[in-house]
């Protein structure tokens, strides 16, 4: 298992890498196809669906990097035993909200699987999906940072780093 989750996080960090590729190479295509007055229909409505996964997958990159926004002015403020007080509740509601996502997301889904996708074929469920999925994928990576916390507070940030 200890060996699965790091290639299983380099294969989502690649196709985050592919679907932002894609995603800026369809669009200019489709700006060059326009432009020459023969446009590429599909392109755009592909584009979309590759950029939807490479901000969910991005999401949850940063979040394993701890690159999320954080404004703790007045968390910085408080006693340490407050602040790691602070840090667990904020887990744990994050960790509710992304569950409730993924409930919401795998519903939203299921309600799309008919729907096409713009002037494509494709079922816009294909697009939804990537809000469960994200969803869950962040909230694997909260809860082992969660644990990661609770089990040593001290490593689970760098020097000088602030615990929220």
């Amino acid at each position: 298992m200890s060996r699965l989750v790091p290639g299983l996080r380099r294969a989502e960090d690649l196709a985050a890498r592919a679907c932002l590729a894609g995603c800026s190479a369809l669009v200019f295509v489709a700006a060059i196809s326009r432009a020459a007055g023969a446009p590429i229909l599909w392109a755009i409505d592909i584009a979309m669906l590759l950029f939807i996964w490479c901000a969910f997958l991005g999401a949850d990159a940063a979040l394993r990097a701890k690159q999320h926004i954080i404004i703790d002015i007045v968390v910085r403020l408080l006693p340490q035993r407050a602040q790691r007080a602070l840090l667990i509740a904020h887990w744990s509601v994050m960790l509710a909200f992304l569950a409730a996502l993924v409930v919401l997301g795998v519903q939203l889904t299921l309600l799309n699987v008919e729907r096409p996708m713009g002037d494509t074929e494709i079922s816009y469920a294909y697009v939804t999906a990537a809000v469960p999925i994200g969803c869950l994928l962040m909230a694997f990576t909260a809860a082992r940072q969660l644990l990661e916390f609770v089990r040593n507070p001290k490593l689970a940030f760098g020097a000088g780093e602030s615990p929220l």
